[in-house]
């Protein structure tokens, strides 16, 4: 279990926690850090608190590995299942094998699900278009590059997951109401469809941002 979600055992109680664990090292946690702060600055009187658990989980490096932990933890006594919320953020990425499975585990054991079919990068690109047709990991990459530079004139911004993610968020964050417009378009294309791997674009990221920007009501 993540040091970084410790608490005492046995003292009172005085937060409600909301708990992401992502998989991914880098993009998502840094998407969901500037989320966390974001909300915080409007909810820091009220008793509820973010907490984000980033990739290097042990047991593994595949969607299953990750339900698994996230399972592991809501088992413990550091876990409040009346009052306390886990979310799991992962993307297919090639793990075909393991994604329906996934997701159906977490679900019957009521944690919540934000996956991306096939990357996170999905999530970015629906801010800037209503994309519906399935793409590669690379082609994400150049879309969202092309896009960047439509929206700020910027022509050297090359985006990729280490630095630029920083800048683009600060593009998005105003364009939030549009992605999820595009995202929930997207699970409607696909409402006959029992398997989330044919699913392709789709994604649930959506539904943790809105359950996050409700806080602030």
């Amino acid at each position: 279990m993540s040091k970084r979600f410790h608490r005492k055992q046995n003292t009172r109680k005085q937060f409600s926690f909301i708990y992401i664990f992502a998989e991914g090292k880098r993009t998502e946690p840094i998407y969901f850090e500037f989320k966390k702060k974001e909300i915080e600055k409007t909810i820091r009187r009220e008793k509820i608190k973010i907490k984000i658990n980033s990739g290097g989980y042990k047991g593994g490096n595949n969607t299953l590995s990750l339900v698994n932990l996230a399972i592991d933890f809501v088992t413990s006594n550091e876990f409040d299942s009346e009052n306390d919320e886990c979310w799991v953020v992962f993307d297919k990425d090639g793990f075909d094998k393991y994604f329906n499975n996934a997701i159906n585990r977490a679900e019957k054991r009521g944690i919540k699900v934000a996956y991306s079919n096939e990357a996170f990068e999905l999530w970015f690109l629906l801010h800037f278009i209503p994309l519906n047709t399935a793409i590669g990991r690379i082609d994400y990459n150049e879309k969202i590059t092309e896009n960047y530079r439509k929206a700020t004139g910027d022509k050297k911004y090359n985006y990729n997951k280490v630095g630029m993610v920083y800048p683009l968020i600060e593009i998005i964050k105003n364009k939030e109401s549009d992605a999820i417009k595009n995202a929930k378009r997207l699970l409607k294309q696909f409402k006959d469809e029992k398997s989330f791997v044919k699913k392709n674009p789709s994604t649930t990221v959506h539904l943790l941002v809105e359950r996050l920007n409700k806080l602030k009501e």
